[in-house]
């Protein structure tokens, strides 16, 4: 689903759980969040992804970056398929690869073979990412954020020239991330909160579950009704 000129939404719709999925089309083609492979529902979310993009007129093949917001496996675990048949680097917090390490580690025990290696070709950490590309290429920079509370490397992407802001487990519409997993912390999830609420020119806010939230007015509400239902004393 095309939502601008350079991003593509793929809302998660099925009966268990998984994440919402988000490319960006600019030099690089950027993948964020990938997903299961097939969830406790049994249902194959990797095949619907791979159906949704290639309705977009998008190959696997294309992607160059795969992006992930933290490393639980609603948003990760396709990624070594991905990577396998697409070539693509791998990004992640250097503080959530654990997570990677422990589905691994699952996946050969339950003698899975499945989900390929998923050790990170590269760690994320706050500042501009620029996937390469020279220092012309303004418009493809992503500012990555870090919001550690719902796991300790959970990551927000913002692309200011799309005005668009991806926050994975972080924010949704109406309500937060979980805080009570291994490596969880509310304060800290209350003060990321905080640090995105206050960025400047938001217009779309994509999250990893439900749907978006457009219009600066609409965010703006979104933060100050998230503080006062869950952080305010």
């Amino acid at each position: 689903m095309r939502l601008t000129d350079r991003f593509y939404a793929y809302f998660w719709q099925g009966f268990g759980n998984n994440c919402n999925s988000y490319l960006y089309r600019g030099k690089k083609l950027v993948l964020i969040d990938p997903g299961h492979i097939v969830n406790e529902s049994g249902e194959r979310c990797f095949d619907t992804l791979t159906r949704s993009l290639s309705a977009d007129g998008i190959d696997l093949e294309e992607i160059e970056f795969i992006l992930c917001t933290h490393g639980h496996p609603d948003h990760v675990e396709a990624a070594g398929v991905i990577r396998e048949q697409s070539g693509a680097k791998l990004g992640i917090h250097r503080q959530d690869a654990f997570f990677l390490e422990a589905l691994e580690q699952r996946a050969r025990a339950a003698g899975s073979t499945e989900i390929p290696p998923l050790a990170p070709d590269f760690y994320l950490q706050a500042g501009e990412l620029t996937l390469g590309l020279p220092e012309a290429a303004e418009k493809d920079l992503i500012q990555v954020i870090e919001t550690p509370g719902h796991s300790p490397g959970s990551l927000c992407f913002y692309f200011p020239e799309e005005k668009t802001l991806v926050t994975g487990d972080t924010v949704f519409d109406s309500s937060i991330g979980r805080s009570d997993l291994p490596g969880g912390d509310l304060e800290a999830l209350g003060n990321s909160v905080g640090a995105l609420s206050r960025l400047e020119g938001v217009e779309l806010l994509l999250p990893g579950h439900m749907g978006p939230v457009r219009g600066a007015e609409k965010i703006g509400r979104n933060f100050d009704l998230i503080r006062r239902m869950f952080f305010s004393p």
